[in-house]
């Protein structure tokens, strides 16, 4: 009896942690494997301050792209996954040699591309080290209120 319990238990564990460590997706069948080992880094100080916990460390996300039959390869870049009040941020943060030019282009030149793979996240979280300031960024769907009132 005790053998077979012992089996038994060893199995389900077996099966528990197999499903714990299952690709990260977030509904758009792109997923990556969740970097657990996180360093020590101001950014990671100023999340944890501001509430967040974060969940991975730095993670590359292959891309391709078949075009006429040739496959073309690139990555994305994703420095944390951190969750806030059950909803999931990609964060990315700043970089000295690649500013953010913050108009409607810029950030959906450098944002648009993290909100459509993984629309069940709440946002891109946008830390800024030198100012010490966390900006969330979510995609809206339509016009502002101010362009609906000047198109009147």
């Amino acid at each position: 009896m005790l053998l077979i319990t012992g089996i038994i238990l060893f199995l389900i564990y077996r099966t528990f942690r197999s499903w714990v460590r299952k690709p990260f997706t977030l509904r758009s069948g792109i997923g990556f494997e969740m970097n657990e080992e996180i360093l020590e880094h101001p950014a990671v100080n100023m999340l944890e301050q501001a509430g967040y916990e974060v969940l991975s460390d730095k993670l590359k996300i292959p891309l391709s792209f078949k075009v006429d039959g040739q496959v073309f390869h690139s990555r994305l870049f994703i420095d944390y996954i951190v969750v806030k009040n059950r909803e999931f941020y990609i964060v990315r943060t700043s970089r000295e040699r690649l500013p953010i030019e913050w108009t409607g282009s810029g950030m959906r030149k450098d944002f648009l591309s993290f909100l459509l793979l993984y629309p069940d996240c709440a946002g891109v979280l946008y830390i800024d080290l030198e100012q010490e300031t966390i900006r969330e960024i979510v995609l809206t769907a339509g016009e502002s209120e101010e362009d609906e009132i000047a198109n009147e």
